[in-house]
């Protein structure tokens, strides 16, 4: 008997889904994010209606809102779980409120699979619904099989009780005939044909409740692979086959793995432990997806049947392994003790096949599913845990400074307290700045934005950078610093910025996770062409399980809320790609929590013999004494105003405007000689403003220097190409502010005047 399942494309079949909300402009919105999928969507606009459409029939999916009229999500998904029809209906729950520990907990009691938050991300909840989709169609495959199996095995039965039963009634006819010459010879006949008659059917009943027994526990195990070694042993007992291989399709998708095996010993197993697609019976079977039986091997000449003469098989059946369409492996039965198979047997061994293949395809899907569902869950957690850090980072700094702008606006307050509130205000702000910075450095860096200025370094500057910028630090928290260095010079080829970061990257993490008066060693050894560098300290650790992602982005080992030391947890990611971008690795060990933490960065050695030192740089001539004509195009007040002051005590007649159409009217007016231009502004961003001017004042001899928040390469790139001179990033540093002014005034030919004008 041979069961040949009807394949049923995804597409043909639409399942489904339950959207539930009482606000009629989001169960829109649901349906237009969803509409991609080309599912069944159904509507409800409250718990009840809900109820009604369960009453009505099944969904593969429920997206329910929790804040609801009459009845709120939590009590319709409490009914609708228990009914027994839609117990175990998939829920996701939707809600515009905060997160709370409490609704979670509540959510997940009441068998919810998700937990999605208002404003909803389109693409995640498309691929979330996508795999509720293709789980339930999945679902319902398997369900068409085991009935066709069912019937089919109902249908086998069906027939061979009547075969027997015709058989049984010629058999009576005959007698009849014959009862009066040969009535001895006539009853022993019957009899006989009786006994086979029943013994046939004995056997076929056995054989039907075992194809059954393994279909249910196929169908039904969680875990298939686990039963796979039984359910072949208990076959081949059932067949009289005393041998069997199964081999499983690698992830190359060439070679085929011995996974399982009986009747063989195991040396011989190893040799045929591996097998490429086209080599041998598996291997020809796999690439053809075409069943290969082999009688009367003893007789064959055929090449790919000496592997299974030297065994001593005397028959031989394999079959592939596949379900929709992808290949799983092979599996193949043989004998010693007899030359050829009966048909039902070779029938039985395929309908086998097709049920193990159909198992592992099932087995495969589940499992995809829940890697699909944990990955999904630990981003959404890594981004919230970052977002809060995020805050958390930002507020920090943003505390002294409001402190410090309260202080400054007190009459009384002068001398020391206004120095030390200005230091705060400037310390706290460099913080802002260099938590920007990093975050800004990450991204240029992932998305391959990062070119290292490479030139001939000596490795000890880079060392003596880094510990001086680390100083602070260590020093506050009381640490002993201990540094060894070897004795002869070592240069690389490397970009002296980014390495000074690198290593006091690892000196700052050194400094925050130890306790006050802890020691830090920073070792530098030469290993032949390489030199190592180690940082170590005897901090807080990090837990085995660890060691693997403490390279991973916003990862921080045993971060609480009551012990946050500070950062946002990407500075090792940084030492990372810094360190593999000059050609090198680094390594994190540590013996556990409490037991410290050691940090290796391993760097190719260069030789530097054959290229030229850098040209030194061109010498700067110092900032001219007297001022020039300054525009400020600025729509923040606070910005503007401060931008204003600064420059006109630096000695600059310094005018300001508000927006472009304004601006565009007061530089042709006023023609000053450098022009401050913030692009974000109001009525003509900076662009178009100066694209106006352009147009209406050709001749401007003014320089254009662009401020805004955008640092990236593509943004200085589109000022330089719209006409901007040069291109600042707020916070604008005042000296490099009153450098390009210098710049500016070299660039536009002016000269101060005498001193008698």
């Amino acid at each position: 008997m041979e069961l040949i399942p009807t394949p049923m494309p995804d597409g043909d079949v639409k399942v489904d889904i339950l959207i539930v909300d009482d606000n009629p402009n989001n169960l829109l919105a649901l349906e237009a994010m969803l509409s991609d999928l080309g599912q069944n969507l159904v509507r409800a606009h409250s718990g009840v209606e809900a109820l009604r459409k369960l009453l009505e029939g099944d969904f593969a999916l429920a997206l329910l809102d929790i804040q609801m009229p009459d009845l709120d999500g939590f009590q319709t998904a409490a009914l609708i779980r228990s009914r027994e029809r839609s117990r175990h209906m998939p829920i996701i729950f939707l809600t515009a409120h905060n997160k709370s520990d409490d609704q979670i907990s509540k959510a997940y009691e009441l068998g919810a699979v998700d937990f999605l938050f208002k404003p909803i991300v389109p693409a995640i909840l498309r691929a979330k619904v996508q795999a509720f989709v293709e789980l339930s169609r999945k679902t319902e495959e398997m369900k068409r099989q085991a009935q066709l199996l069912r019937e089919a095995t109902q249908r086998e039965h069906e027939r061979r009780l009547e075969e027997a039963a015709q058989r049984w009634e010629a058999e009576r006819l005959r007698e009849e005939m014959v009862k009066e010459r040969r009535l001895t010879e006539t009853l022993a006949r019957t009899v006989a044909e009786r006994e086979r008659a029943e013994a046939a059917l004995q056997s076929s009943n056995d054989r039907l409740r075992f194809l059954s027994e393994m279909a249910n526990r196929l169908l039904v195990g969680e875990r298939p692979k686990e039963l796979l070694h039984s359910l072949y042993r208990d076959l081949s007992g059932h067949l009289n086959l005393e041998v069997y291989f199964n081999y499983l399709l690698q992830p190359d998708g060439h070679t085929l793995r011995l996974e399982d095996f009986s009747g063989v010993d195991d040396a011989a197993a190893q040799a045929l432990h591996l097998v490429q697609l086209g080599d041998g019976l598996p291997g020809t079977v796999a690439q053809t997806r075409r069943s290969l039986i082999v009688e009367h091997v003893h007789e064959s000449d055929d090449p790919n049947v000496a592997g299974i003469r030297r065994l001593g098989l005397t028959a031989h059946a394999c079959f592939p392994l596949v379900a929709q369409g992808r290949l799983l492996g092979t599996l193949a039965f043989g004998t010693r003790q007899r030359a050829a198979f009966v048909p039902d047997d070779i029938a039985v061994m395929q309908l086998v096949c097709d049920q193990v293949a159909v198992s592992l395809e099932r087995a495969r899907l589940i499992e995809e599913l829940s890697l699909r569902n944990y990955d999904l869950a630990d981003a959404d957690r890594r981004k919230d845990e970052f977002l809060a850090m995020l805050a958390h980072e930002l507020r920090n700094p943003m505390a002294p400074i409001v402190n410090a702008v309260h202080l400054l606006r007190l009459p009384q307050a002068k001398g020391p307290v206004v120095q030390r509130a200005l230091d705060a205000i400037d310390r706290q702000v460099g913080h802002m700045v260099r938590l920007v910075d990093d975050l800004l450095d990450l991204s240029r860096i992932n998305t391959g934005k990062v070119e290292l200025r490479k030139e001939r370094v000596s490795l000890s500057t880079i060392i003596e950078h880094a510990v001086q910028t680390s100083a602070p630090l260590v020093q506050k928290q009381k640490h002993e610093f201990v540094l060894s260095m070897p004795p002869e010079e070592i240069r690389l080829i490397a970009d002296r910025t980014r390495l000074t970061q690198v290593v006091s990257n690892l000196l700052n993490n050194a400094a925050k996770y130890s306790p006050p008066g802890g020691r830090i060693d920073l070792v530098v050894v030469r290993e032949g062409p390489e030199v190592m560098i180690t940082v170590r300290d005897r901090g807080i650790g990090i837990r085995p399980e660890m060691l693997d992602s403490v390279f991973g982005l916003f990862v921080q080992s045993d971060r609480t809320a009551d012990r946050s030391q500070g950062g946002l947890g990407i500075g090792l990611t940084l030492v990372r790609s810094l360190v593999e971008m000059h050609g090198g690795s680094v390594v994190a060990h540590s013996e556990g929590l409490g037991r410290g933490s050691e940090f290796i960065v391993r760097l190719p050695i260069i030789d530097t013999r054959t290229i030229p030192p850098p040209p030194p740089e061109p010498s700067r001539a110092a900032p001219r004494e007297h001022g020039m004509k300054v525009m400020v195009v600025e729509d923040n007040a606070d910005v503007r105003e401060t931008m204003r002051d600064f420059l006109q005590l630096s000695g600059h007649d310094v005018t300001v405007a508000v927006d472009g159409p304004t601006a565009v009217e007061a530089l042709i007016e006023q023609r000053p000689d450098v022009a401050l231009v913030d692009i974000g502004l109001p009525g003509l961003d900076g662009y178009q403003m100066l694209a106006a001017l352009r147009e209406r004042a050709a001749d401007l001899p003014t320089v254009f220097i662009a401020l805004t928040g955008y640092g990236r390469p593509q943004d200085r790139q589109r000022a330089f190409e719209a006409g901007f001179h040069d291109h600042l990033v707020k916070p604008v540093d005042s000296d490099a502010l009153l450098r390009l002014l210098d710049d500016a005034r070299t660039r536009i030919g002016r000269e101060p005047p005498d001193a008698d004008s």
